[in-house]
Parts: C-alpha cells; sequence; structure tokens
C-alpha cells in the first residue's frame, strides 16, 4: 500500500524537520484542523562541578521540556516537564495565542562546541520513546538502553529526530502548568530526548529544537477558526513506512551502511521532488517503488 499526498508531505516534515517547507495537505491527523506554525528554540545547559551527564527531552504534543545535569550515568533523576519560556519551541506565542496544539514533526539537535581538542571524552545517546516510560525513568543509564543510537562524543552536530506515537494525533489544551493539566495522554504519546554520560565537569551542552505544531486560536485572539475537519491520514502508516525503509532513519547516529542507506533515500526523494513538477504522480511512484525494494530487502 503506497502512501497517500498527505502522508508523503508528514513523511517529509518527519525527515527533514528543520527545512521542509510548512504546508498542508489537506490534515495530517483527524478532527478540528488547525494552523501549522514551525517553532525553533535554542537552549544553553550542561554540566557543572562534579557533574558529568547531562539530558535534555522534548515532548512535541505540548512543546513541554525537560533538561537536568547529575553527577553521573547511574544518579538519580526524577523527570518533570515544564512549559519553560527558554527551552521549550514556540512557548511565548502558544501561551499567548493558542486554546490547543499537536505536534506534527519535531527534531533535536545536539552540539559541544566547548570541548576542548584535547579533551573529548563521554557517550551520547538519542531516542524516541513513550512519555511514560520516560517519565518512569529513573537515570541516564537507563535512557542509554532504550536509545536507538548511541556514539562517542564528538565536537560533531547530531540530530534525533521526533515521530508520533498514536495520541500524539489528540489535542492537548496550551497552559503553562503542569503536563498533566495538559489532558496529553502519557501513555502513547512520544518524547524524543538526547542523554551523556562521562563528559568533562562544567562542560556547556547546546540544544537546538524545532517543533512542527498544529494549533487553534483561543477566544479573544482576534483569529477565527477553520471550522473544517478531516479524516486524516493513518500516520502510524507513515511511520511504519518509514521505519521499514531505513530503521535508522530518525538519527544521525548511524554506522557507514546505516548513512550510505540514507543518503540513498534522500537521493531518491530529491529526484522524486524534481521529477514530480513534470510528470506528477509518476514520480511518486518511482519513489515509493524505491523505499519499497529497501524494505524488501530487510533494511
Amino acid at each position: 500500500m503506497g502512501l497517500s499526498p498527505a502522508q508523503l508531505s508528514h513523511a517529509l516534515l518527519l525527515q527533514r524537520p528543520f527545512t521542509a517547507p510548512v504546508h498542508q495537505a489537506g490534515s495530517i491527523y483527524d478532527g478540528e484542523q488547525g494552523s501549522y506554525t514551525k517553532f525553533h528554540q535554542g537552549y544553553q545547559g550542561g554540566t557543572g562541578v562534579s557533574q558529568a551527564a547531562y539530558l535534555f527531552a522534548l515532548h512535541p504534543n505540548t512543546n513541554y521540556t525537560f533538561s537536568v545535569a547529575v553527577a553521573g550515568g547511574s544518579s538519580t533523576i526524577t523527570p518533570s516537564f515544564t512549559f519553560s519560556a527558554v527551552a521549550s519551541p514556540g512557548q511565548a506565542t502558544l501561551v499567548a495565542s493558542a486554546q490547543k496544539m499537536r505536534g506534527i514533526a519535531a527534531a533535536v539537535r545536539l552540539a559541544m562546541p566547548s570541548l576542548s581538542i584535547t579533551n573529548i571524552v563521554g557517550e551520547f545517546a538519542v531516542g524516541v520513546i513513550s512519555t511514560d516510560t520516560f517519565l518512569s525513568t529513573t537515570t541516564i543509564d537507563q535512557l542509554f538502553t532504550f536509545a536507538q543510537g548511541k556514539g562517542n562524543v564528538t565536537r560533531d552536530l547530531h540530530e534525533v529526530r521526533w515521530y508520533p506515537g498514536s495520541f500524539d494525533s489528540k489535542y492537548s489544551t496550551v497552559n503553562n502548568s503542569t503536563l498533566a493539566s495538559t489532558g496529553s495522554d502519557l501513555n502513547d504519546t512520544n518524547v524524543v530526548f538526547v542523554a551523556l554520560r562521562g563528559i568533562p565537569a562544567s562542560t556547556a551542552v547546546l540544544t537546538e529544537s524545532i517543533t512542527i505544531t498544529e494549533w487553534t486560536p483561543k477566544p479573544g485572539s482576534g483569529m477565527a477558526i477553520s471550522s473544517q475537519s478531516s479524516p486524516g491520514s493513518d500516520h502510524q502508516h507513515t511511520i511504519q513506512t518509514l521505519h521499514n525503509a531505513s530503521p535508522g532513519w530518525h538519527h544521525t547516529a548511524k554506522n557507514t551502511a546505516e548513512r550510505l542507506l540514507e543518503d540513498g533515500i534522500q537521493g531518491a526523494g530529491r529526484f522524486a521532488s524534481a521529477m514530480g513538477r513534470k510528470v506528477g504522480g509518476a514520480a511518486l511512484s518511482k519513489f515509493e517503488s524505491y523505499v519499497g525494494s529497501l524494505a524488501a530487502f530487510g533494511l
């Protein structure tokens, strides 16, 4: 079964949230249609004196974030999300104007530019897990076991892309209180995270978060609601197709074979985009056939 135009649009946003154009092909999720906005937020955290582990996480169904620095990977943590004015993408705009919201696509980039060339040590891990699992985590070491991508710390930029769970398609209420008060379903919405351990003390960690958010205006904002509804596009099928084509599509912590595979998929996507302007659906069929051939080899 191929991907519909709406699913192809969603797949592009999931794969390239920082650079893909934000446009609607109908509505990706079912129910009331809102406005799509791309929000960006940079944040500097890091370790202090006698601290060697760090964690940053984003919950795109609400754009709430969590970060913590501790002595080591086995030190106790207590995850607790907040709608942070300095770390949460779009916080000021959403609090001022939005009644409810849901995440379409998102990603977090990790950089450690302050590391000395002669003192680059430690490990990093990136991943996407369900919110209830994340909130039950008690150490950064546990998150390393859940991570889909891991590696040794370098000065390279790393990126991990979020993908939605089943209930990320449901709106959450925008407020500046607790995660539970938003009404977001914590059992099947997803969190994207980056984690570090064994890094030098007093190391700055830069994260750059992007979210593509669908939201509806609050009363008194001066904006009209769409008054339109959509049957949705079966986002789980879109994600399954991406996973079948390349299990590591959502992060850059890859081995050589995975990088070559991702380069091939991106090349096919550029081919389909270019040819689509000339021959329309035929190019999309070629792209889908290419992805299907990769899946046939178990890639």
